[in-house]
C-alpha cells in the first residue's frame, strides 16, 4: 500500500507491546513490522525490516532507552525514533533530544496522541504534548540566558550544558556524581568534561575549577 508507515515497537511490557501490535495495524496506513522487548534483539534485522518509525520506551530500566536510541541510529539512521513514556523533567526531555529521538510522548499520553505522533514523525514533523513543549521553551529561554552570561564572562564557545558541568566541576563533583546530578550517562559527562578542558585549553579538573572560581561562575544566576 502506498504511504504505508512501517512501525517497530520496542517496549519491555509484553501485554502493552502485544496489544499495540494488534491494534496499530487496524489504523490507517500503519503496519507493525516487529515488536520486541529490547533493541538488542532486533538491531541486526533493521536493514531487512526497514521501519519508518520506531516506537521506543524511554522508561526502560536504568534509562537504557537512551542508549538503545543511539544504538539504533548507529545501525539504521534512516528510522525516526518516537520516544514514549517520557517524564516531565527537563533533563529527560533534553536527554531524549541528545539521543536523537524525533518525537516525544509523556507517560500519560493517549492512544490518539500516539497515532498522531507516528504519522507526524513519519512525515518529518515533530509533535510534542503541551507539557513537553513548555519544558522545551523553558529550557530554550534558560539556554539564551546562559549564552548571554557566557559572553559576559568571556567563556569561549561553551554550550549551556558545558557551563553547567563546569560549575559542578568547581563544586568538586566527579564524572559519576555529575552524571547522577544531571541524570545523564557517565560517558556523556566524561565527554563534556573533555570538551570543556579542550575549549578552555586547561590541563585538568583543578585548573577548570580554578577557572570557574576566577570567572565568578557560581555567583552568576543562570
Amino acid at each position: 500500500m502506498e504511504g504505508l508507515i512501517r512501525v517497530l515497537l520496542i517496549h519491555p511490557n509484553r501485554l502493552l507491546r502485544d496489544g499495540l501490535a494488534l491494534v496499530l495495524p487496524q489504523q490507517h496506513n500503519i503496519a507493525v513490522v516487529g515488536a520486541v522487548a529490547e533493541a538488542s534483539a532486533i538491531l541486526m534485522e533493521l536493514e531487512r525490516l526497514r521501519p519508518d518509525v520506531i516506537v521506543l520506551d524511554f522508561s526502560l530500566p536504568g534509562r537504557e532507552g537512551l542508549g538503545e536510541a543511539r544504538q539504533i541510529h548507529g545501525v539504521f539512521p534512516e528510522a525516526k525514533i518516537l520516544m514514549t513514556g517520557l517524564s516531565e523533567l527537563a533533563s529527560d526531555v533534553l536527554a531524549c533530544i541528545e539521543s536523537g529521538a524525533a518525537g516525544y510522548l509523556p507517560q500519560e499520553a493517549s492512544f490518539e496522541e500516539l497515532l498522531n505522533n507516528i504519522h507526524a514523525v513519519a512525515a518529518g514533523e515533530v509533535l510534542c504534548s503541551p507539557k513537553i513543549t513548555s519544558v522545551l521553551f523553558s529550557r530554550i529561554t534558560e539556554a539564551a540566558r546562559e549564552r548571554d552570561t557566557a559572553k559576559l564572562l568571556g567563556l569561549p564557545n561553551l554550550t549551556p550544558r558545558e557551563l553547567e558541568i563546569l560549575a559542578l566541576i568547581e563544586e568538586g563533583l566527579s564524572n559519576k556524581e555529575i552524571a547522577v546530578r544531571l541524570e545523564i550517562e557517565v560517558k556523556t559527562a566524561k565527554n563534556h568534561v573533555h570538551n570543556i578542558l579542550d575549549k578552555l585549553q586547561l590541563n585538568g579538573r583543578q585548573e577548570a575549577a580554578r577557572y570557574a572560581r576566577e570567572q565568578g561562575l557560581l555567583k552568576t544566576s543562570f
